[in-house]
């Protein structure tokens, strides 16, 4: 049993009985699924390797700080309560992700100096907002820390 009681903020995570518990804050509850170990195969090892590439992207604070205010502006709609991105993380993969199915880049082999030196529109939140790749949300033509 790998599961721990966090003393700091009461929670439970971690892994038991084939089970993996987690708190999400923003939500305020704890939540439990089921563990499952993928299988190695071919698009497994795609989507690793963009997820490592674009975690050695390493994004600027303040892009990252734009990005967590969009996400609080994005989930105080109330169209967006169903669905709410939960972290800047989330609103940056999925900003990520648009931009490479419309411009057909390769995320597993994508650059910092292709993203400045292109001007790809995920160098700032509202750079994106604009091209379309993240929903629009009020005031987000203030969000302009480069990336």
């Amino acid at each position: 049993m790998k599961a721990k009681l966090g003393a700091f903020f009461q929670s439970f995570s971690g892994k038991a009985d084939g089970m993996v518990y987690y708190f999400n804050r923003r939500l305020g509850k704890i939540i439990a699924r089921e563990y499952v170990k993928p299988r190695a195969n071919k698009n497994n090892q795609r989507f690793k390797d963009v997820a490592a590439n674009l975690k050695a992207l390493n994004p600027s604070e303040g892009f990252r700080m734009d990005l967590s205010v969009y996400v609080d502006i994005y989930n105080s709609a109330v169209r967006n309560w169903e669905k709410p991105l939960l972290n800047w993380h989330n609103a940056f993969l999925k900003l990520m992700w648009a931009m490479a199915r419309d411009l057909h880049l390769d995320l597993a082999t994508l650059t910092r100096e292709q993203i400045e030196t292109q001007e790809l529109p995920c160098i700032t939140v509202m750079d994106a907002v604009e091209a379309g790749y993240l929903p629009p949300v009020t005031s987000y033509e203030s969000l302009v820390e480069r990336f």
